[in-house]
């Protein structure tokens, strides 16, 4: 019976966690290059479930057995999401593989959110006024015209000035949420590549890629574990009341 309690217990509190992320991902719904997240418990998913491509790990609901209860990771679905079109002369969606290169206190981070703009100094700088990188480091756009292209050329009053830094990786895997649409790469052997296939759009933005109506599905599942565990609870605990009354005889 203590065996029971404790997996009752570890399940609710693994459908609470898979209900944060769910609850965030609804949340960003309409954040710019934010990208669907969801948790990974221990012990709970066999390997033949997990279908690997360049851009996501899907992992089917039905194999995840969620009795554990200990959050040990969270997978990215790195899914392109539609471009929006802005009109914009600093907005950039990037078509295909890839993200954008953005300075965090020193330190390299990456996204796919193109919603840029120009700080007092003339350089580019994401909405938060994190400095944007390119081949020649930190961009300075300072002129009349600007255009950019398909490969991230930037060519000011028709003169080439510099290129946005487009970079990806062999394992998607070690990249995690940094908040912002950022992203962090937390293996230090996982290094920078230039992708194959991407294209620089100029005058857009990558919108989210959350599907609203499959994050609603994934609630109403979740709801629907927290109460069958709720259930369970509640039974083990009358069970409990009366061994207890039942020793006081």
């Amino acid at each position: 019976m203590l065996k029971g309690i404790y997996r009752t217990m570890a399940g609710k509190s693994a459908t609470e966690k898979r209900m944060e992320m769910v609850v965030n991902n609804i949340a960003n719904a309409l954040t710019p290059g934010y990208k669907v997240a969801r948790p990974l418990f221990a012990g709970t998913i066999k390997d033949e479930t997990v279908q690997r491509n360049d851009n996501r790990v899907s992992v089917p609901n039905s194999q995840i057995n969620f009795a554990d209860g200990s959050l040990v990771d969270s997978h990215i679905d790195f899914a392109d999401a539609p471009l929006i079109e802005t009109g914009s002369t600093l907005d950039l969606g990037i078509k295909g593989d890839g993200f954008f290169v953005v300075s965090v206190n020193g330190k390299n981070m990456y996204t796919r959110n193109g919603q840029f703009t120009l700080n007092s100094e003339k350089k580019l700088v994401t909405l938060d006024g994190n400095p944007v990188m390119g081949d020649g480091g930190e961009i300075s756009i300072d002129g009349k015209d600007t255009k950019i292209e398909k490969d991230g050329t930037i060519y000011i009053d028709k003169s080439p000035a510099d290129k946005i830094k487009v970079v990806s990786f062999e394992d998607k895997k070690g990249l995690k949420n940094y908040g912002s649409s950022l992203f962090i790469n937390t293996n230090p052997n996982n290094a920078e590549t230039t992708p194959e296939k991407y294209s620089v759009e100029q005058g857009y933005y990558e919108a989210s890629n959350v599907n609203i109506v499959k994050e609603m599905v994934e609630m109403m599942s979740t709801l629907r574990a927290y109460e069958s565990y709720s259930k369970v609870d509640q039974f083990f605990s009358d069970m409990v009341s009366k061994l207890i009354n039942i020793g006081r005889v």
